[in-house]
Parts: structure tokens; C-alpha cells; sequence
């Protein structure tokens, strides 16, 4: 799943929250983004739906932030690229 870069419309937030519904506690869910989580309730339609889903995404997450230079930016040549590290978080519930 990959979460919204533009603002969604209430009937993408909505399939979003379904699949998180469906999925939770069920089976794994990957998800991709370049925003981060506290972000995502902003670019949904439906903030009731929107902050029900990212609550089950987020309720047995694990986290993989990768900091780092552009792996784009390493494709052009002359560029001086520093090192890209990921690092993993646990997520635990409140």
C-alpha cells in the first residue's frame, strides 16, 4: 500500500481504512511513503477514517526510516553522495 502524496478524496481514504480494517492483526501490510506518519491525517478526506487506519498501521508497526542522500542524486555522475543508513523502530502501543 502506498499512502497518499496529494491530499485523497473520501472515497480513496475510505479503501485505505477498509484494507487496514480488513488486514489487521491478519496478515502483514507493507506500506511506503515519503511523508511522515503524523502527516498522513492531513493529506486524507476523512479524518474519523483517516486516524482509525493509521491507528491499526501503526498499532504493531515496525518503522524503516532510510536517512540519507538521494538514491537518484547517485546516478548523476560528478555528485559527491554521503553514505544512506536505515534504522529500524519498534512501535509500541500507549
Amino acid at each position: 500500500m502506498t499512502t497518499p502524496s496529494s491530499r485523497s478524496t473520501r472515497p480513496e481514504t475510505a479503501d485505505i481504512y477498509e484494507i487496514c480494517v480488513e488486514r489487521h492483526h491478519q496478515a502483514a501490510t507493507v506500506s511506503t511513503s515519503n511523508r511522515d506518519p503524523s502527516e498522513w491525517l492531513a493529506q486524507m478526506a476523512d479524518a474519523l477514517l483517516a486516524q482509525s487506519a493509521i491507528d491499526r498501521l501503526q498499532s504493531a508497526a515496525y518503522e524503516l526510516v532510510l536517512d540519507g542522500e538521494s538514491y537518484r542524486r547517485r546516478q548523476k555522475s560528478g555528485l559527491d553522495v554521503g553514505t544512506t543508513t536505515a534504522r529500524t523502530r519498534r512501535r509500541r502501543r500507549a
